[in-house]
Parts: structure tokens; C-alpha cells; sequence
């Protein structure tokens, strides 16, 4: 009977190991994802589930398999922006959604999330660019104008603040924290007269829906602004800084 060398023996071996290996390898690349799927959709709704339960990082994974099936798959890198968000990871948030308005430029949700980011950040500036470019498509939301002006107010452009605030009041007139804000607003711009108005009209709708917190807030501002109004810059120091007299 013909036998090998042990030497030879071994090298068939080694050989027929490395073999099975290639094959395994090549087998893994060209299995499907984990899960068996290759929708796109479904690996985006299993990377929503993940998300549910904090599994960022499993979520980010299947996320990215999508993507490598479809590289313009809008659903998956929107999800990979709420993701990151949700994961405290804004500057890749930031990327995700880019990568969406690179690819759909009218996609209102991805501008939304910039806009929270940008908030977020303290990139002002940049969130009322997004914001500004949502309402382009929305221009009767007014929580979206409400955004905008909170977005002005804390940069302190008291004009623009005050029209996104009179444009939240023009499609809702019932919007009690457009009224109280809009007050302060006018406040801080010493126009009295507006601001108490304001203030009135606050009231009169916490009295109607009974809301107690609502007419606390509009009566300690209309206190504060009537008590401010004929104080000179000299007097309001005094009452408002220490040692308080």
C-alpha cells in the first residue's frame, strides 16, 4: 500500500485546512447580513428596536449594513441621525442628517434634527437656517415659529423674535406661551404699551382655561413691567442688583 511521507502528510494537511478556510471566508462574504435579510427596510426597523433598548451600537451596525446594500437609502441614515442624538454623539448626528439633505434637499425631518442639534450646540445662527428653511415648506406651523423665535430670542434679535412670535399668535391665537413670550420680548424692548397687552391677553385665556400657572406667570410679569416702566436705568440697578434696597 502507498503511503506518504510524514512531511508530505503534513503539508496536505496544512494545504487542505487552509483551503476550507478560503472557503469559509468567502462563504461569510457572501452571506447575507445578520438576521438573513438584505431590505434595507428591515435592517433599518431592527436598528429601531435595538435603539428602543439602548443597543446604540448594534443599531449604528445594522444600520450601516443597510447602507452597504443601498448607499442612498434615506431611512437608514435618518435613523443613524436619531441614533446618534439619542446616543449623545452630535457631530455624527450632524453628519447623518447632512447626508440625507445631501441626497433628498427637501427633506423636512432631517432639517428639524440640524436644527435641535445646532440648538444644542449653541449654533444659534445655524438653527434658525434650518429652521427658517423648514417653514419655507410649513409656513403655518406655529411651533415651528415658536422655535424660530426662541432661536432669536436667545441671540438676542428682539425684532425677528417678536415677528416669529406674532406669526405663532396669528395661527393660534390661543398659544399662551407665545403671548407670555412675546411680552417678555416687548419688555426687554421697552414697549410698554405691547407688552402689557400681551400680558391681558394672557390673562384673560388662563381665566379661561383656568390654568393657574399660566395667570401667575402673566401677573407677575404685568407686576414687574408696571413696576419698571417709570424707573429710571439708575433706579432699576438699585431694585434689581445687590445690596438691595
Amino acid at each position: 500500500m502507498f503511503t506518504l511521507p510524514k512531511t508530505k502528510l503534513a503539508v496536505l494537511c496544512l494545504c487542505l485546512i487552509l483551503a476550507g478556510c478560503n472557503a469559509k471566508n468567502e462563504t461569510a462574504a457572501n452571506s447575507p447580513p445578520r438576521g438573513g435579510t438584505t431590505d434595507p427596510q428591515e435592517l433599518t426597523q431592527s436598528a429601531v428596536e435595538k435603539q428602543a433598548i439602548g443597543a446604540y451600537e448594534e443599531a449604528i451596525g445594522l444600520l450601516q449594513q443597510a447602507l452597504d446594500i443601498n448607499p442612498r437609502f434615506v431611512p437608514a441614515y435618518y435613523r443613524m441621525g436619531l441614533v446618534y442624538e439619542e446616543w449623545d454623539q452630535r457631530q455624527e448626528a450632524i453628519k447623518a442628517y447632512e447626508k440625507v439633505l445631501e441626497i433628498e434637499p427637501a427633506n423636512t425631518s432631517a432639517r428639524l434634527g440640524l436644527g435641535a442639534l445646532y440648538s444644542k450646540l449653541n449654533r444659534n445662527d445655524l438653527a434658525i437656517k434650518e429652521y427658517l428653511e423648514v417653514a419655507k415648506a410649513t409656513p403655518d406651523d406655529p411651533e415651528l415659529h415658536f422655535k424660530i423665535a426662541l432661536e432669536y430670542w436667545y441671540i438676542q434679535q428682539l425684532p425677528k423674535s417678536a415677528e416669529h412670535y406674532r406669526k405663532v399668535i396669528e395661527i393660534h391665537p390661543g398659544h399662551m406661551q407665545g403671548h407670555l413670550n412675546l411680552a417678555s420680548v416687548y419688555q426687554r424692548m421697552k414697549e410698554w404699551d405691547k407688552a402689557l397687552e400681551e400680558i391681558e391677553i394672557a390673562l384673560h385665556l388662563g381665566r379661561e382655561s383656568n390654568d393657574e400657572q399660566a395667570i401667575s406667570i402673566a401677573e407677575n410679569k404685568l407686576a414687574f413691567i408696571t413696576g419698571r416702566m417709570n424707573m429710571t436705568a439708575k433706579d432699576f440697578k438699585r431694585k434689581t442688583q445687590p445690596p438691595f434696597e
